[in-house]
């Protein structure tokens, strides 16, 4: 079985972010955002955070897997 590492990806993103930024430049980091169906069910490992920079701008980060190795870049 072959296992998709968002989550792991996302969440050391999310963590160490704010934590690593020396410059002062990130506000805020969101919470981890899963993909998920209208319902609440699982749609896919899609993870995304939200990050505010000091200006207001807001940007959104998005890890998910690529099917393909010809979709990696890189």
């Amino acid at each position: 079985m072959i296992y998709a590492y968002c989550d792991y990806i996302a969440h050391a993103i999310q963590k160490n972010l704010k934590k690593h930024d020396v410059d002062g430049l990130i506000d805020s980091v969101g919470s981890l955002q899963f993909d998920l169906n209208p319902d609440g069910s699982y749609r896919s490992p899609k993870k995304t955070i939200s990050v505010v920079d000091k200006n207001g701008t807001a940007y959104r980060i998005t890890v998910e897997e690529v099917k393909s190795r010809s979709e990696n870049t890189v």
